[in-house]
């Protein structure tokens, strides 16, 4: 009888090391945490942010000063950090359109170092132009949306994102529809990738290519099949985030605006060939807007968006496989505490999800990611303030302003 239970003793020890030794490599992928939540600028109102690291270590991030939707008179204002977003000196750019009735954006990019010019940087503008003077409480509003024109323009910078080269049009001159859907990717052959598109009857979702370490464009090319098997009608994809795996598949999630029952859940491609071909659309778990991705040094996938599923927050899930499966772990921290009073204990119902927009669902959005280290990454978005900022800004200002999560990779 001893020898029989020394017997099940082995065998069962086994089993469970056996089980454990199978599930490490999994265990080996650690959860980031928030280890700071920080002021970006709350001096003037912020809208739909990006972030990057300049050439000489600096964090550089810029804000829309507007009321959104590339709504004429908002300016687009850039600001520095040299402590890793701990604290921001003033805005030190300023760029705006000279042109009535014309709203702009912008976003900063670095390019991959090589031949062309080490540490040389990206300026993307784009030009919203409308037919009148916007009012969102007008009857009218959704037309006039839909009537706008859009010029994309793209420069250069070697000296850090001080000064920028003579801009040149990167889209359409007549149809003027189409602009970027989101940030640009570098694929493992040095190609960039760049999610772009159009909306309208027909839309169209994919990615323009630069071989040339952006000195050049390709023209646009679909990815994204619209509509997907099942439907028949296009559902519109856009808000477009990306990233490329530790095994070099890429990944790319979008957005859809308005179709059977709101559903709102994200859908998601993936290539394997460096953007050549496409698998189907599929929804997957999450459901929000405004994604952002990151892919750590481990293999971790990350996707930051405005939260309609869970509750409202600036939503963070991530993949340990390669996006077959997504899960949430928390939302970003909004650094006055006024989200987490106000806000924290709202759990969406089944009612709510069924819903356009969800309760307070619009309170932050627009995240983005940039590497600081192979352990830190730092994130931007914007974040709504009820109780201090309308105080503070304009009277009719948007109070909005520009919050940052430095997110740190455990050991």
């Amino acid at each position: 009888m001893k020898s029989f239970l020394s017997v099940l003793l082995v065998l069962e020890f086994s089993f469970l090391t056996g089980c454990f030794a199978k599930e490490n490599p999994a265990k080996q992928i650690k959860d980031p945490i928030i280890k700071r939540a920080d002021i970006v600028n709350d001096n003037e109102p912020g809208l739909t942010p990006f972030v990057l690291r300049a050439p000489n270590g600096d964090l550089v991030a810029g804000w829309d000063t507007g009321k959104g939707d590339i709504m004429p008179g908002g300016e687009m204002h850039f600001a520095r950090s040299s402590d890793t977003g701990k604290t921001w000196q003033k805005p030190y750019l300023n760029i705006k359109s000279d042109k009535p009735l014309t709203g702009i954006s912008a976003c900063l990019y670095n390019l991959p170092d090589g031949n062309w010019t080490f540490g040389r940087m990206m300026l993307y503008t784009m030009e919203g132009v409308w037919l009148e003077e916007p009012d969102q409480s007008k009857p009218n509003w959704a037309s006039l949306v839909g009537s706008r024109k859009f010029d994309s323009y793209y420069s250069f910078s070697d000296d850090g994102g001080y000064t920028f080269s003579e801009k040149m049009l990167l889209s359409d001159p007549n149809k003027r529809n189409d602009f970027a859907q989101g940030g640009m990717i570098e694929l493992p052959n040095g190609d960039l990738l760049w999610p772009w598109g159009y909306w309208g009857q027909e839309p169209l979702n994919g990615f323009k290519r630069s071989i040339d370490g952006g000195k050049t464009w390709g023209p646009l090319i679909r990815a994204w099949q619209d509509p997907p098997a099942g439907y028949d009608k296009p559902l519109a994809f856009n808000e477009t985030a990306a990233a490329v795996c530790k095994d070099g598949t890429i990944i790319a999630v979008a957005r859809v605006d308005g179709f059977a029952e709101n559903d709102k859940r994200f859908w998601q491609i993936k290539s394997t060939d460096n953007g050549k071909t496409w698998t189907q659309p599929r929804q997957i778990e999450i459901i929000g807007g405004s994604p952002a991705m990151y892919c750590t040094k481990q293999g971790q996938l990350w996707l930051a968006y405005r939260d309609g599923g869970i509750g409202p927050g600036l939503g963070f899930a991530v993949s340990d496989d390669n996006g077959n499966t997504w899960r949430f772990l928390y939302h970003l921290k909004e650094p006055k505490g006024e989200h987490e009073k106000l806000f924290g204990h709202i759990r969406y119902t089944d009612e709510d999800r069924k819903k356009p927009w969800r309760p307070a669902e619009g309170i932050v959005g627009y995240p983005c990611f940039t590497k600081i280290s192979d352990s830190e990454v730092y994130v931007v978005f914007h974040a709504n303030n009820r109780t201090e900022l309308p105080k503070k800004f304009p009277k009719d200002a948007t109070p909005f302003y520009i919050v940052g999560n430095l997110l740190e990779i455990p050991k």
